[in-house]
Order: structure tokens, then C-alpha cells, then sequence
């Protein structure tokens, strides 16, 4: 069940990515404070008719490195 408190915890890392970076250093990747981030479709539907969602997709493209795609589930 979504509550108020779910999607607070995503909107915060759509409107804010750049918290992100003491996440990253936790676990260890290096993320460059040039990057970009946008927030992308979280609709991961396939062709048969079986609808996946997940919480918050990220594109971060560091100024740096590669690009990679950070979902983000509750």
C-alpha cells in the first residue's frame, strides 16, 4: 500500500539526487560531483500483459564515468 511516507522517501531522491553521494560512498561507487541525474519512467510493463512498477529510476551520468541506471525500492 502507498502511503505518504513512501513516496516521501522517493520524492526526496527525484528532487534531490545529490544526497545520493553519501549513499554511493557507503557502498563503495564512486560518483563524480559533476554528474547528471534525471528522474526516468518507473514504468517497467513488458509486452504480455503483467505490469511491474518500481519506486524511483534515476539516470545518473557522471562527468567521469559510465552511465548507469539506479532503481530505487522501498
Amino acid at each position: 500500500m502507498v502511503t505518504s511516507t513512501h513516496e516521501a522517501s522517493h520524492r526526496i531522491f527525484q528532487e534531490r539526487p545529490e544526497i545520493l553521494t553519501p549513499v554511493f560512498d557507503l557502498l563503495g561507487v564512486p560518483m563524480s560531483a559533476k554528474a547528471s541525474v534525471a528522474v526516468l519512467s518507473a514504468d517497467v510493463t513488458e509486452i504480455q500483459p503483467l505490469e511491474r512498477r518500481v519506486d524511483t529510476v534515476l539516470r545518473v551520468e557522471p562527468s567521469d564515468g559510465d552511465h548507469f541506471l539506479l532503481a530505487v525500492e522501498t
